[in-house]
């Protein structure tokens, strides 16, 4: 079989996964979702569900959690990415080695 035989139409189409997406973009999913289930739990009280909202309320809790962390976590990046902290670190890992690098070699 050559290649010339094989057309695009006829191969495997995998679905494209984007595993390192932006925390923003996981954040903004998580919070349209939780706007979708607050409204769904607004249905239930309507509804008189009692068994549907408390399961709507422990999935809500579940994605505010979720979204506190990743923005928790985006924030330590930022800072760990601000200018300075790069400095900050260097220094601090030069403090660690100050035994080091004190002598010359004549040798050389």
């Amino acid at each position: 079989m050559n290649i010339s035989s094989v057309s695009p139409n006829s191969l495997p189409s995998a679905p494209v996964s984007r595993q390192g997406g932006s925390a923003e973009a996981k954040i903004r999913s998580l919070e349209q979702k939780l706007q979708t289930l607050n409204a769904e739990k607004q249905k239930a009280i309507r509804n008189k569900d009692e068994e549907e909202k408390k399961k709507l309320e422990k999935q809500i809790q579940e994605l505010e959690k979720q979204i506190r962390q990743l923005k928790q976590q985006e924030k330590a990046k930022k800072k760990a990415g601000t200018p300075g902290a790069e400095k900050a670190a260097l220094r601090e890992a030069a403090a660690k080695l100050s035994g080091t690098g004190r002598y010359q070699d004549v040798y050389a």
